[in-house]
């Protein structure tokens, strides 16, 4: 019994003290290497992801609109006031449809702020490359609000008196005006 207590005191073989040794081709079977062909399909996906990112956007985007313009504001409020005090239209229906040539104006300059342009008042722009869009916004306001027209001249008025004279042919020739 004694050979037998020997042995319990002696290291023994077993699985942790075991030196493996695999050959270089099995190692390289069991942990492989990423390949070319999942890192050129990520990169495909990426690229698809971004191209369509950017279609989208450009799809979307308003190509008109230019990202910063001016208005000539009150060159625009004054041809209607003008076209107004032209006009015989009674003083409360002049105050109403000012209103609504003024609501029109603002929804319409609301709505650009809302896409994102910026507009500019003309008077406030120093630099000369911002897009006026007056042309664009009187078209688009006038589509909805109309421009007021002027009274009929009066045959009795002084001043249509005087323009129906002016556009006659045969008082040019008359008077003591200078002759040439």
């Amino acid at each position: 019994m004694v050979a037998s207590t020997e042995q319990a005191h002696e290291p023994a073989a077993g699985p942790l003290f075991t030196e493996r040794t695999e050959p270089a081709s099995q190692i390289a079977t069991r942990h492989p290497a990423m390949g070319w062909v999942p890192v050129a399909a990520v990169s495909a996906l990426v690229a698809v992801g971004l191209w369509g990112a950017w279609v989208t956007r450009e799809l979307t985007s308003d190509v008109d609109a230019a990202p910063m313009s001016r208005i000539q504001l009150s060159t625009m409020v004054g041809e209607y006031v003008q076209a107004q005090a032209r006009s015989a239209t009674p003083p409360d229906q002049v105050t109403a449809e000012t209103r609504a040539f003024m609501a029109e104006i603002e929804r319409n300059l609301k709505a650009r702020g809302e896409k994102g342009q910026i507009v500019l008042v003309g008077e406030a722009v120093l630099a000369g490359n911002v897009p006026d869009i007056t042309a664009e916004v009187r078209r688009q306001v006038f589509a909805k609000v109309r421009m007021p027209q002027p009274a009929p001249q009066a045959a009795g008025s002084v001043m249509g008196a005087m323009q129906q004279a002016m556009a006659d042919p045969a008082f040019a020739g008359t008077g003591n005006g200078p002759r040439n």
